[in-house]
């Protein structure tokens, strides 16, 4: 899954990084909310049993855009309806240099087709370093589609999206 995030102040809308919860998918959404919007379209690879390749880009207004690159490793989980992960990524806002985030997610099958999610980010901001969160849902449609609703907790705001899953489910 993806997550959008539309902040209080333009400059900040690109700032969330985005969550996809399967492991190969990728996942669009749209933040239409606060006065502005934001688009982000993430992908998700898995390369390994335990490695995920993590690659994120986000459209916010004013020509504002972000760039994220880097990955997922699945710790084992508490039990099975759970998968834990912690990520490490390269954000490039055009807004300025590159920072590291570092974080760590948490995705619960709470009945056949329906997942929850939850990650937090601690993003190495030179000038005032910040941690970033989601919170929602994925709904899943059909083998391949599922709808996305999730909350940004750094930005309070809401987003909607759609995943698509490249693996058999």
């Amino acid at each position: 899954m993806f997550v959008l995030s539309a902040g209080p102040a333009t400059a900040q809308t690109i700032n969330t990084p985005p969550v996809v919860v399967d492991r190969t998918a990728v996942t669009l959404t749209y933040a239409p909310f606060a006065g502005t919007s934001t688009t982000n379209a993430a992908v998700s690879w898995r390369f390994d049993p335990k490695w995920d390749l993590l690659l994120s880009y986000t459209s916010a207004p004013a020509g504002l855009t972000a760039f994220r690159f880097g990955g997922r490793y699945h710790v084992t989980p508490p039990s099975p309806s759970f998968d834990t992960y912690l990520t490490i990524q390269d954000f490039s806002p055009s807004t300025g240099a590159s920072r590291i985030e570092l974080g760590g997610g948490l995705t619960q099958t709470l009945a056949p087709g329906l997942k929850s999610y939850g990650a937090v980010t601690y993003v190495s901001a030179a000038a005032a370093p910040y941690i970033a969160g989601n919170v929602g849902f994925q709904y899943e449609l059909n083998r391949q589609f599922a709808l996305v609703a999730g909350y940004d907790l750094f930005f309070a705001i809401g987003y909607l999206g759609i995943n698509f899953d490249f693996a058999t489910r």
